[in-house]
Parts: structure tokens; C-alpha cells; sequence
């Protein structure tokens, strides 16, 4: 039998036990999420706090043991008028890391306060041929990987 997925219907982000307060404040405040009550069943078994996130559920988990986030994990979002996003972002404090460019679409990454990764992009417009049209130069997507890991292996030392 083959698994017949109809839709994903929860992400589940681990966060440090007793920051409901930032939680609630960067979820709910600087992203504008809906907070909403999940099922008493639960709260005897779990500490969470859920929130609607497009057609599906943000789960935050403050249930121990928390550890620091990998920085290869993370959401990835298209979102419309990135330029606009990344400047209210930046207007709130957020926490943002470049991504390596890509000729298909422009990105970076938020953090959340706990250094979950969100990356955040928008597509570029397809072309007339029919491929995305190039809207910025870049250098070769494998040297840019590449520069990324020794940048990342740099500092890990």
C-alpha cells in the first residue's frame, strides 16, 4: 500500500521551557500569527502553544530536553514583496542570515529568538520562454554552496 498524504497538517518547533512570553511576542506580535487553543488532552501531557499558520498548525514545544537548533533545519516560506518583508523585519529587531543566491529567486533567513530557521523567498518572475528570468548576476550556485560550508566549517572552529 502506498501512503496517500493529503496535506501536511502540523509543523512542531521546539523552544526552551518557560519563554512562552518571547514565544507569544514573536510569534503572535512581530509575525502576526493567529494564537489558538488546542485540546485539553494535551495539557497534562505537554507544555505547547499552537498558532494557524497558512492552511496548517505552528506547534511550539516547550517540552524538555530543548537543544540548540541545527542551522541546515528549517521552514521554508514564499512569500509576495520580500524587499517590504525584510525591511519590516529589520524594523522589528529581527534576526536575519543571508542566504546563498540563487538565480530563481531572492531569500534570506529569520531566526526566531530561539535560532529556529525560517527561510523566507520569493520567486522571480518567469520569463516569456517559459524559465525564470534572471533578475540578479550571480556567481555559480555550487562555488556559493561551497564558500557557504567553509564559512560555516570557519566558524565552528
Amino acid at each position: 500500500m502506498n501512503l496517500r498524504a493529503k496535506r501536511v497538517n502540523h509543523i512542531t518547533v521546539s523552544v526552551p521551557a518557560g519563554e512562552h512570553d518571547r514565544v507569544r511576542a514573536f510569534y503572535g506580535g512581530i509575525l502576526g500569527l493567529e494564537e489558538i487553543l488546542r485540546p485539553a488532552a494535551l495539557n497534562a501531557v505537554y507544555d505547547l502553544i499552537w498558532y494557524r499558520f497558512l492552511d496548517i498548525l505552528l506547534h511550539l514545544d516547550f517540552t524538555p530536553p530543548w537543544v540548540t537548533p541545527a542551522e541546515n533545519r528549517h521552514i521554508a516560506l514564499e512569500v509576495e514583496n520580500l524587499p517590504a518583508v525584510r525591511r519590516y523585519l529589520e524594523g522589528k529587531q529581527a534576526t536575519i542570515r543571508e542566504a546563498v543566491p540563487m538565480p530563481d529567486r531572492d531569500r534570506f533567513y529569520l531566526l526566531d529568538p530561539f535560532g529556529n530557521y525560517f527561510e523566507l523567498m520569493e520567486m522571480n518572475e518567469p520569463s516569456t520562454s517559459g524559465r525564470r528570468a534572471r533578475t540578479h548576476s550571480h556567481p555559480p550556485v555550487m562555488a556559493l554552496l561551497a564558500a557557504e560550508s567553509r564559512a560555516r566549517r570557519s566558524r565552528a572552529t
